[in-house]
């Protein structure tokens, strides 16, 4: 399989999961829950979970007979020391804050006691903090933190070689708890950053199939030019809201700090002709967190371009503080960096003075995380809830610059948290929607994002790979099979 980038890390509590991360943690680990392909939550590692009626305590049975690939069982006792090395941990920490403790009343039960009411608390644990390691990962972790830590997990691959930038690749589990799965012998996983090159290996035959964030993907494989081949993607079939892609800018670090400026970049660049270079449609032009048609959808009131009055708003900040000068980076992806280059000529036009800096896309992460950037391309907010989104505009994920935080932007909106807590607390769905929908109005005026367009993931495969998009859930329930790019592929085959 020909994946988009590398990832830095096996281990959920130190390790930059994007989606190249999830595809390697599906193969090796089991979440606790899983999304269904009708929206609900449901247990994966987990047979199920409750609430109390107030919903700030969650009950949680695990399956019976689990192992790790190492022998060992899974028990409460292991999911609540991988909570603790999770809340422990500066990156993922403070998704868990509103945890206000743990307790194992028996070896297959797990009680989560909320600092308040959550009624979307599972579906936190279909993300990285639900992902469970076996004890013996983490005794590593904890007694030698900088060795390279081997996948310790329940799933369905083991672990075999891993070569960064070059190759992962992971054997059939065959003591694995669900009967007769995986169905391969093996999978590996080959990072290769160029779109081009990576669909010219599908072609001739290196790979069996590629995932793809490039619009252009779905084109060259749609029609005529898709004979002989699979395409799935995400232009439908959202659960929740998707994923887009945007200039990311520090709320903290000069000149980025400053409103005006942030108002003079948006202004300053042409969306569509962005648009056009990415691959234009199918993707959708974005103005904020959701695309009409969904219930949290509002007019934001995102700037449009106006270089006219961009070039205003830097004349009037160069007279008190001289040219700004932004540093805009990127992964060093060709399509991502034509996009840069035209995104800088536009801000150069309207009076900024703009360099551009490739960075690899595992220490790319790293300086999303510590603040150490005034610019930068990337993607993100795609979940099944919008509660979910939480830790990376709250007032309580922000740290110094150099520190670990998981609001990257730094932005510090109090009204922006007030509206947050109250859709993730409230059961009522009209509140709710009215919530969020001033978390996508205050973040359209703050701006710490410069909006593009919905983030399209594709995956294209040869004829011969079957059932890669055709989850079933341990219950039973069909699974939502691709989400935002991940998926699980315990249950594909090779026709012969």
């Amino acid at each position: 399989m020909g994946i988009i980038a590398e990832i830095d890390g096996f281990y959920p509590p130190t390790n930059h999961w994007d989606t190249n991360g999830f595809l390697y943690a599906n193969a090796v680990y089991d979440p606790l829950m899983a999304v269904a392909a009708n929206g609900t939550i449901q247990g994966y590692l987990a047979s199920g979970m409750t609430s109390n009626s107030t919903f700030d305590t969650w009950t949680m049975t695990l399956r019976p007979g689990i192992k790790f690939n190492d022998g060992s069982a899974l028990t409460s006792t292991v999911v609540k020391t991988n909570f603790e090395a999770l809340a422990a941990s500066a990156l993922t920490g403070v998704a868990l804050k509103q945890v206000a403790s743990v307790t194992t009343p028996d070896p297959m039960t797990v009680v989560y006691t909320l600092t308040g009411p959550n009624p979307t608390f599972p579906a936190g644990l279909t993300t990285q903090v639900g992902y469970v390691v076996g004890q013996a990962m983490i005794d590593q972790a904890t007694s030698n933190p900088n060795s390279t830590l081997i996948p310790v997990g329940t799933g369905p691959f083991i672990y075999s070689q891993w070569q960064p930038n070059d190759h992962f690749t992971c054997t059939r589990n065959p003591n694995y708890w669900r009967n007769g799965l995986p169905y391969l012998d093996s999978i590996t996983f080959k990072p290769i950053p160029d779109t081009t090159q990576r669909e010219a290996t599908l072609r001739s035959g290196g790979v069996d199939m590629i995932q793809s964030v490039d619009p252009t993907t779905i084109t060259n494989f749609s029609g005529s030019g898709g004979s002989g081949y699979q395409l799935v993607d995400t232009q439908t079939g959202i659960i929740g809201q998707p994923t887009f892609s945007y200039i990311m800018l520090n709320t903290v670090t000069p000149p980025t700090n400053d409103l005006s400026i942030r108002q003079a970049l948006a202004k300053g660049m042409n969306q569509a002709e962005v648009q056009k270079i990415i691959g234009g449609p199918p993707a959708k032009q974005a103005t904020g967190l959701f695309l009409p048609g969904s219930p949290y959808f509002s007019d934001t009131n995102y700037p449009t371009y106006d270089p006219a009055g961009a070039t205003q708003l830097v004349n009037k900040y160069k007279a008190q503080h001289g040219t700004p000068s932004i540093n805009l980076m990127t992964i060093p992806e060709p399509l991502e960096i034509k996009v840069v280059q035209t995104v800088q000529q536009m801000w150069e036009q309207v009076g900024f003075n703009v360099t551009v800096s490739e960075v690899e896309q595992a220490t790319i992460i790293d300086d999303f995380v510590l603040g150490k950037f005034q610019a930068v391309t990337s993607y993100q907010f795609g979940a099944v809830s919008p509660d979910l989104n939480y830790v990376w505009w709250s007032t309580t994920t922000i740290s110094p610059i150099g520190s670990i935080g998981l609001n990257f932007t730094r932005l510090d909106d109090p009204q922006l948290e007030t509206a947050m807590l109250e859709g993730r607390h409230t059961t009522s769905q009209a509140t709710r929607v009215s919530a969020y929908q001033t978390v996508n109005e205050r973040l359209a005026k703050d701006l710490p994002y410069l909006w593009i367009e919905q983030y399209l993931f594709s995956e294209v495969a040869l004829p011969r790979v079957e059932n890669f998009n055709n989850l079933t859930l341990p219950n039973g329930m069909a699974g939502y099979s691709f989400d935002e790019g991940t998926m699980f592929l315990s249950q594909t085959w090779l026709a012969s």
